[in-house]
């Protein structure tokens, strides 16, 4: 039986990130004998320049470390610093590429880690993956933990750039196709899907698609989108691997990001590939295609900077991303043809 870890806490609410120790406090004794690091980027420190002063006179033994790239490299710098200074306890403080070096480093040093995300752009604030720069510059997923605390501060996550939260949304999409995917794959190898894994991250999906509130300026929607990404990075950890939220879609975003510089939000990206992957499953994708209006995301791949060239290879390649993946594109023919018919489709649809 696999055995997994769940995050000990999880806070939502208003003006957390300022009252830090106090949210610290609730879920480890004896704080102040506690070492902290917190990492973050130097914009973000800029931007909360107060609250940081405050965050260091509540808690005088917190050291704060500015993350300069997502890269395997930095994150094992900052490994062996919480190492070699005996940190208790990381805190990362921002996007992906702060919480992403951020859970590695906590993981490679076998520290505790708390997740506070300053938007909601996809499930890797909660997720045992972590997304980092390869030698080659590549990007390139490695394991890692889950967060042993969440604090999410609406006030934060609402400041932050719309199109982030669109891109959280996309990366929930995903899950329809991923999910049939899985399935696929457990067929062909005989092997057993986690029921569990899955109906959390199906509710992720469930969660938002059949939300009757989709204003993004809406504090409850925020914490829905907040809520499905959480249940999508538990699906993971007790699936053991990224099935239940990474399919077929995802290896078109992988094949995106390692043949071409597009700097494309990865939710918006991976929700564009599951419109094709859903229509590759022979399903129907006219639910995904309202959702996503609803939340006014557009996937038109011509308005996203991806022309009809990128988009063919990007599909034809997205297989040799991940080789020991099985999905929908294992069971197809994969054609120029077909894919060119789909991107102008896609113009008029979308």
């Amino acid at each position: 039986m696999n055995t997994y870890d769940l995050p000990v806490f999880m806070s939502y609410g208003e003006g957390l990130f300022e009252n830090l120790a106090s949210e610290l406090s609730k879920n480890w004794s004896h704080l102040n004998s506690k070492k902290l690091l917190l990492l973050s980027s130097d914009n973000l420190l800029q931007k909360f320049n107060k609250e940081i002063r405050k965050i260091k006179s509540d808690l005088p033994n917190i050291e704060i470390f500015n993350i300069k790239e997502s890269s395997f490299e930095h994150s094992i710098e900052v490994a062996r610093y919480v190492h070699s200074n005996d940190i208790d306890i990381v805190l990362g403080f921002g996007g992906g590429v702060v919480l992403d070096t951020s859970k590695h480093a906590a993981f490679v040093s076998k520290v505790n880690y708390v997740a506070i995300p300053t938007t909601l752009s996809n499930d890797g604030l909660a997720s045992p993956v972590a997304v980092l720069y390869s030698q080659d510059r590549r990007k390139k997923s490695f394991g890692s933990k889950i967060p042993d605390g969440i604090i999410i501060d609406i006030d934060i996550i609402a400041s932050a750039p719309e199109i982030f939260l669109q891109a959280g949304i996309g990366d929930t999409l995903s899950n329809y196709t991923s999910l049939y995917d899985w399935k696929l794959s457990c067929t062909m190898n005989g092997a057993k899907i986690n029921d569990f894994a899955y109906m959390l991250s199906e509710t992720a999906f469930n969660l938002l698609l059949y939300s009757h509130d989709k204003s993004l300026k809406s504090k409850q929607c925020l914490k829905m989108v907040a809520q499905s990404l959480v249940l999508s990075g538990l699906a993971m950890e007790i699936a053991g691997n990224s099935l239940p939220c990474s399919g077929s879609e995802h290896l078109f975003c992988h094949a995106v990001d390692e043949l071409y510089d597009l700097n494309i939000p990865h939710g918006i990206l991976v929700a564009l590939g599951s419109i094709v992957a859903c229509r590759l499953q022979c399903r129907n994708y006219n639910k995904l295609i309202d959702y996503l209006k609803e939340f006014n995301i557009s996937i038109n791949p011509l308005k996203l900077g991806i022309t009809r060239e990128i988009f063919i290879n990007a599909w034809i390649n997205a297989p040799n991303t991940r080789t020991d993946r099985y999905t929908v594109l294992n069971e197809i023919i994969l054609s120029e043809s077909m894919f060119g018919e789909i991107y102008d489709n896609l113009l008029e649809i979308c």
